[in-house]
């Protein structure tokens, strides 16, 4: 029963959202008996009740268009989850413990519906990080019913950006795996059938709306909502294959439905999308008194649901404002506070004494001193502003002309193998040459055939040495060369070969005692994609630098003294058995529907690790773990904009920071890179 009655409450959470009571007296109580909590049982029950009371009617809000008040509860809920003691509480409490697997299963959801928040008030890439990190959440602990809905959402942000291909892979994803117990799927539906409807595959489109449609009566629940996006889409799929009385059918049933319940925020449909569909079925079918009626009435409901959202979104703006106030903002308010008081004092004198003239000019000059002020402290911040920006260029040309340094460092010193080759083998075919000349002379032409042959051989192994020294020099140049921001054909394979070798032997000039392992695993059925291999080559360079350097911190870490237990976390890491190791690997990934797939590109090292709040952070421009003047902090966030904004990718990171002997074979981290492509 008590694992039913928990089932039960983490699906209304789910279905619901997290939203705010406005009760302060009540969590006041809740927290006071918090506080004088010695059981953690207790602790655990009371902190339940408290995300409970922040996580009442959110869905109605959103929808509702009450951004304001969900992005507060949302926040409330976050300062809950995000609290070192209650996260200790319910580790200590232990993962096969159910509050343990209920407040991380929260957590994640609630991160999943922060970036549905997120995406509904247009903050798509803030949407695109919390899914992502919702779905990362949901990974670590194998939770099979968030990891479906956070692709799902995922899969809706990528075909919001137009990006079909992207959200096709997603939807792949889900369907490719059995579904986890969920009463929802007609969203799943709904979205899978609309990405199917933008790419063109009508029929299939078709297919998955019905499907949608017999999910949503199967389970009887949200009947309204699935029913109506269902049967929006299903007249779309049969507008498009011509079906006009089908069309008009479940054009109208999706009209009478959305007059009900007006609005679907999660997946941008409403009332005007209906009337919409209506104009569109009948411009298609020469209808043209129709169609002009519901184009008005469309007209008539987005004016009205435009105002409304613009309105809320102003609210939202403001709440957001509130939250990031600085110094300045709050002297500004003090000063209009000030001007406020005066302006009271005014009209209080102007009632009673209408004579004062006096008084109504010194609260006016008093008014406009503080709005010189004003102006004065905005000038200082825009100029303040410019002054960051053309920072922040400077710094990240200053990352390229570093990248581009390490990268002749290690040209430098692989170079010399060849030239070394070829200095060696000209030196002992010019000792030839001697030879077949005196062989010549004795007359033993046999003697001076098998010396020729000889001589050919240096030649022939000169030449190759040669190319190979003039191949480094170009993959130099073509490092060095500005990007043209042009796609070419490039073969990932040898992009990733070229640029392993060059990091290792960058380090190597720079540091003789340095010495590691590395390895490159290649997927031989990896086809050439289209990007552009300067941007992928810096990409590439840089975290095969961090991983090397990774490597080369923890091999360098000092051995554990003999006879004492104190050490650092990092010391217990090694013994003699330490090896550093590099690893890069490439994978072809093919989703089972659609065409084209993904390349993978994996670099992995068994260095120190990152700990959590390290990996949070690893993205940010100016974040940086290394030491003062070793790093500008802009490598990975450069790396970061090339694969997900010029090239569609992901970049993601998963890492083991190391504490124990006992967990060393797990240490180290994995930088996986994603690139979809599209096939002939």
């Amino acid at each position: 029963m008590k694992k039913l009655t928990l089932t039960l409450f983490l699906a209304l959470i789910c279905s619901i959202g997290f939203a705010q009571k406005s009760d302060s007296f009540k969590i006041d109580s809740l927290q006071k008996q918090l506080r004088s909590a010695t059981n953690d049982t207790l602790k655990a029950n009371l902190i339940f009740e408290i995300i409970n009371h922040f996580s009442i009617n959110n869905l109605n809000d959103l929808n509702n268009g009450q951004f304001a008040k969900v992005y507060e509860a949302y926040r409330n809920a976050f300062d809950v989850y995000e609290n070192p003691e209650y996260q200790t509480l319910f580790n200590r409490l232990g993962k096969n413990n159910k509050y343990y697997e209920s407040f991380w299963s929260f957590l994640t959801n609630h991160t999943f519906n922060y970036g549905i928040l997120m995406g509904v008030t247009a903050n798509k890439e803030e949407q695109l990080i919390y899914f992502k990190k919702a779905y990362q959440l949901a990974k670590e602990r194998n939770d099979s019913f968030n990891l479906a809905i956070t692709q799902i959402n995922i899969a809706f942000t990528f075909q919001q950006k137009n990006k079909l291909d992207s959200a096709q892979f997603y939807v792949d994803r889900i369907f490719a795996n059995p579904l986890p117990q969920w009463n929802f799927y007609f969203y799943l539906f709904y979205l899978a059938g609309d990405i199917r409807l933008e790419a063109g595959s009508h029929e299939l489109a078709k297919r998955l709306f019905l499907k949608g449609i017999e999910n949503t009566l199967k389970n009887n629940i949200y009947t309204e909502t699935g029913l109506a996006i269902n049967y929006l889409g299903l007249s779309k799929a049969y507008q498009h294959i011509n079906k006009r009385d089908s069309s008009y059918y479940y054009g109208i049933k999706s009209i009478d439905l959305l007059k009900v319940i007006k609005e679907v925020q999660i997946v941008k449909v409403d009332l005007a999308s209906a009337y919409d569909n209506m104009f569109e079925h009948f411009q298609r079918f020469a209808q043209p008194d129709s169609s002009f009626k519901y184009l008005k009435l469309a007209y008539t409901e987005r004016a009205v649901f435009t105002k409304k959202t613009i309105s809320n979104l102003a609210a939202f703006q403001q709440v957001l404002l509130k939250k990031q106030l600085t110094l300045k903002d709050l002297q500004r308010e003090k000063i209009e506070t000030q001007g406020r008081m005066r302006m009271y004092i005014l009209l209080t004198a102007l009632l009673v004494f209408v004579g004062l003239g006096a008084v109504l000019s010194y609260n006016y000059l008093q008014k406009k001193k503080a709005n010189v002020i004003l102006a004065s402290q905005k000038e200082e911040i825009q100029s303040t502003l410019s002054q960051l920006k053309s920072t922040q260029a400077q710094l990240i040309q200053s990352e390229k002309l570093a990248s581009l340094g390490e990268l002749t460092a290690g040209i430098a010193h692989e170079i010399q193998n060849p030239l070394n080759f070829v200095n060696n083998f000209s030196e002992v075919s010019s000792e030839l040459v001697d030879e077949m000349n005196q062989e010549l002379e004795k007359g033993d032409i046999i003697e001076a055939k098998e010396i020729a042959n000889d001589l050919k051989q240096n030649l022939e192994k000169i030449n190759l040495h040669g190319k190979r020294a003039s191949s480094i020099v170009k993959g130099m140049l073509e490092h060095s060369r500005a990007s043209t921001g042009v796609k070419e054909l490039t073969d990932i394979n040898k992009l990733a070969d070229e640029y392993l070798r060059l990091s290792y032997h960058r380090l190597r000039a720079k540091d003789k005692d340095f010495n590691a392992d590395y390895e490159l695993i290649i997927d031989e059925n990896l086809p050439k994609i289209e990007v552009i291999p300067q941007d992928i080559g810096r990409v590439l360079l840089n975290l095969i630098n961090n991983a090397f350097y990774a490597v080369n911190e923890r091999s360098k870490a000092p051995q554990p003294p003999k006879g004492e237990q104190e050490v650092s976390a990092l010391s217990r890491l090694n013994d003699d058995s330490y090896v550093p190791t590099v690893i890069v690997s490439t994978h072809y990934l093919a989703p089972p529907l659609g065409v084209g797939g993904l390349i993978e590109i994996c670099v992995k090292d068994n260095g120190i690790g990152m700990p959590e709040s390290v990996r949070a952070k690893v993205f940010q421009p100016f974040f940086t773990t290394k030491p003062t003047g070793q790093g500008t902090g802009l490598g990975l966030s450069l790396a970061y904009d090339i694969v997900t904004k010029g090239h569609g990718g992901t970049l993601e990171v998963v890492s083991t920071e190391g504490t124990s002997r006992d967990n060393r074979e797990g240490v180290g981290s994995e930088f996986i890179i994603t690139l979809p492509f599209k096939t002939n």
